[in-house]
């Protein structure tokens, strides 16, 4: 049997008869492809007491084998129906799990049952077990471990059901909260010998704002699987006797939230009917408070089938919002609206509340949870986009907004178990400010002012526990973030971290990275005394440093390595250059040695904008001090071979709503644009070049060949290409065919294959999950191009998705895309 389906141009091929079959690429490239770089070390969880902390062993890319296990997708949500799991935590769980001493540097191998993987390692709150997930080809269990001995048993002799909720967590006294299988369950519904029905779908006539979604339910014994293998037991498992307290009925649970001693339990249950039009992630819920028997104590939220008729799920004014629990007790902590003339019961049965001005208000909600056990802590002048708690659940975190203005849960990024995050903390329309409060009646201290488009965006640095991280004495907490320079090309990013004093909001900054590399830092103390830094810059492969704030002393923790030197260290340069209408945008290359001439490959993604300003507000977080690291399918990989790698931004620019009406041209002009720099500068020959994209990338791709004369092949990956068969819009284009049908058929390269100007490899994933990348869109473009004599070659990979995973695709991958470049571009021999 045949394990890859390989399609050719009758009169063009490109390799023996033989090639129906996993190849491998040149040595150097497949060096490159292999490159270990998931060896090396990077933290992650981190003990409670800051000392250890936890890291998974890698083992490189996934084999062939385990993608091809055999699995459901149903709507959307794939299962390894073998072992009650998730499907990802059978392709991309760890070969190992390591505990690191970080005073001493000594790592203890944590033990696991031969022949099972591992995934998901938390600490206990007290940090003398760690809890992970071991699996198995027929079960998921958890596992709890000695992080002093390694030593490890099963948390309880029952299996997970981790298919929709695949996460756990621990209880303040060390016990476990999970979905186990049910002991009751009965066997899996069988599939009918004949079908029971025909494949029925109605219209209501209501209208809806669809997707053109991969994969929905198709038939009643689909959604008899669905139920199945998302139904399972909530239980509360106790390590040190090994038993197992059931929670309620099974159920399709989706998420859990226990109190911290497992009295009480905020739940999320998916609910019925199903349907045909959406997935699974939009299929109704229910999110609920119960206790230890399972009974409903007050429903908290409720969520209606989306499959996008309006008004489906109104908005709820009076609801209860950002709930959670109050450090070390049973109690619920909320947000709630409140009218300026009356009071909110939270009831959505209840009378509407009078018009007129609002304020938020946090809320403490003792058991039961009947409206009068809520009591006040703080009201807000407008509006609260978010709120956290100190660990010692008396001082609030909140972050305020404009009145009427978003819900946005931002505000909380870093912490013990993670530094500044890319991205966190970004500007919404209006400026928001970061305040304290110790509890009713006290002072507001704000020590923060959120500015659109300011060069800081702090966050607030939060424990392993969650909570805000706050001193000993309890007057300072943290701020981290990055500092933004207006020119990152010139001023990389800086990540940083302030203390913040909670009795005058007076800032002092504990940290800042060094301009020449980027060091990330997270705090291992309350008192900020010592931070773990994970340090890189262009030369240096990521390594983590123990850093005493006082003393400014660092001890090395890690000995990571570059596999592949030649080509993180090569020759890239960062360039504007400018399109026949004006618009600047950069150009990254990286150059093979002795670059003259030689053939180039453009990598190209393209990007809606609305101006300039827009597009140069997008560059703002480039970091100039990372670190490359050239493993598995960084197409950098190339210049070993001779190729010039050209990554040029294609700005697609254009009135709000209406930016793809200038597409075609926006595409042949940037990359004109670019390519006549590049061949000003002698690094590229203008007559042998290629392109090639992946998703987005891959439809212009295939844009490209039909629309420039520029280049002799292409490579395209997991694309769309009629925009027809996404209808009802896609990537950032927000109107439906029917508005824009002239922009949608202009921007389709298969109604243009006539004049494809070169090559095209396409590759795709036969179980490709992405919204708009059906396979189809490949099979239609290679018949397109075999029918008009043009030459094409697609190759299509069982059971990949979306991004090609499995170690003999991405090999196989490497070898047709040299072979297809060494054909049509010839390169030079490299000296």
């Amino acid at each position: 049997m045949l394990h890859l389906t390989l399609l050719l141009f009758a009169q063009t091929p490109v390799a023996p008869p033989n090639d129906e079959m996993y190849l491998t690429p040149p040595k150097a490239i497949a060096e490159g492809a292999l490159a270990p770089y998931y060896k090396n070390v990077a933290p992650g969880p981190i003990s409670p007491d800051g000392t250890r902390f936890l890291y998974l062993v890698r083992d490189g890319m996934p084999p062939l084998a385990a993608l091809a296990k055999p699995h459901y997708n149903l709507g959307g949500l794939q299962i390894d129906f073998e072992a009650n799991r998730n499907r990802s935590l059978t392709t991309r769980s760890a070969a190992g799990l390591q505990v690191f001493e970080i005073a001493t540097k000594k790592q203890v191998s944590v033990a696991f049952p031969k022949g099972t993987r591992v995934s998901d390692a938390k600490w206990s709150p007290d940090g003398k077990w760690i809890a992970f997930l071991v699996h198995s080809e027929s079960w998921s269990k958890l596992y709890v471990a000695d992080p002093m001995t390694g030593k490890s048993r099963e948390a309880t002799g029952r299996p997970l059901q981790p298919a929709l909720y695949d996460n756990f967590e621990w209880t303040q006294d060390d016990r476990l909260v999970a979905v186990f299988v049910s002991d009751h369950r009965p066997v899996p519904p069988p599939m009918p010998g004949v079908a029971t029905t025909p494949h029925l779908q109605i219209s209501d006539q209501k209208g809806a704002k669809l997707q053109t979604f991969p994969s929905v339910l198709k038939t009643p014994h689909d959604e008899d699987l669905l139920e199945y293998y998302t139904t399972g037991e909530l239980g509360v498992a106790d390590p040190s006797k090994g038993s197992l307290e059931e929670v309620g009925k099974p159920a399709m649970y989706r998420t859990i939230n226990a109190s911290p001693h497992a009295k009480f339990f905020i739940v999320s249950v998916m609910q019925k009917p199903f349907s045909y039009l959406v997935p699974t992630g939009d299929f109704g819920e229910r999110q609920t408070l119960i206790d230890t028997s399972g009974k409903e104590l007050v429903e908290l939220d409720k969520r209606v089938l989306r499959t996008g008729a309006a008004n489906e799920s109104p908005p709820r004014p009076n609801a209860r919002r950002q709930i959670g629990w109050r450090p070390g007790t049973d109690d619920l902590v909320y947000v709630q609206s409140i009218a300026a003339a009356a009071a909110d019961s939270g009831d959505e049965d209840a009378p509407d509340v009078p018009a007129g001005p609002r304020h938020d208000r946090i809320s403490v909600w003792k058991a039961p949870f009947t409206d009068k056990d809520a009591t006040a802590l703080f009201d807000a002048t407008g509006a609260i986009t978010n709120f956290s708690l100190a660990a010692d659940g008396k001082g609030i975190f909140l972050t305020e907004g404009a009145a009427g203005g978003g819900r946005r849960g931002a505000g909380g990024g870093g912490g013990r178990g993670g530094g500044p995050q890319r991205g966190a903390g970004a500007p919404t329309e209006a400026p928001r400010r970061l305040s304290f409060v110790s509890g009713p009646g006290a002072t507001q201290v704000t020590f923060a002012t959120i500015q659109p488009n300011a060069p800081e965006q702090p966050n607030l640095v939060r424990g392993v526990d969650g909570f805000v991280l706050t001193s000993t004495d309890g007057k300072t907490a943290y701020l981290s973030g990055e500092h933004l320079y207006p020119d990152p090309y010139k001023d990389a990013p800086k990540p940083f971290i302030d203390s913040v004093s909670l009795v005058d909001g007076k800032k002092t900054r504990v940290f800042e990275s060094a301009a020449d590399r980027f060091e990330v830092p997270t705090m291992l103390d309350a008192n900020g005394g010592q931070l773990l830094v994970t340090r890189q810059s262009p030369s240096q492969v990521p390594q983590t440093y123990l850093f005493s704030t006082s003393s400014k002393a660092e001890t090395k923790l890690t000995e990571n390595q570059d596999y592949l030197p030649d080509v993180s260290q090569a020759r890239r340069e960062y360039f504007t250059v400018t399109r026949a209408d004006g618009f600047k945008f950069k150009v990254k290359v990286t150059l093979p040695p002795y670059a003259n001439h030689a053939p180039a490959f453009f990598w190209i993604y393209p990007a809606e904008f609305a101006d300039q300003a827009a597009y140069d507000r997008s560059k703002r977080t480039f970091n100039k001090n990372l670190f490359t690291a050239p493993a598995t399918s960084n197409k950098d990989i190339l210049i070993r071979l001779g190729y010039v790698v050209a990554e040029p931004d294609v700005p697609i620019v254009g009135p709000a709503g209406r930016m793809n009406d200038e597409y075609v041209p926006n595409l042949r002009n940037s990359l004109s644009a670019a390519i006549d720099e590049l061949e000003a500068r002698g690094w590229i020959d203008r007559k042998r070049l290629a392109c090639g994209g992946h998703s987005y990338g891959a439809f212009s791709t295939a844009n490209a060949l039909a629309h420039t004369p520029f280049f002799k092949c292409g490579i395209a990956g997991d694309g769309n290409y009629l925009r027809p068969l996404t209808p009802f819009g896609f990537q950032n284009e927000g109107r439906q065919l029917w508005e824009a049908r002239g922009t949608y058929l202009d921007m389709s390269p298969l109604l243009y294959a006539e004049d494809f100007t070169g090559a095209l490899l396409m590759y795709h994933g036969q179980e490709d999950q992405n919204v708009g990348t059906d396979p189809i869109n490949s099979d239609r473009l290679f018949a397109a191009l075999e029918e008009l004599g043009k030459p094409a070659e697609l190759v299509t990979y069982p059971y990949e998705d979306h991004g090609q995973i499995a170690k003999e695709t991405v090999l196989d991958q490497w070898a047709r895309f040299t072979a297809w470049l060494d054909k049509w571009l010839k390169p030079a021999e490299v000296k």
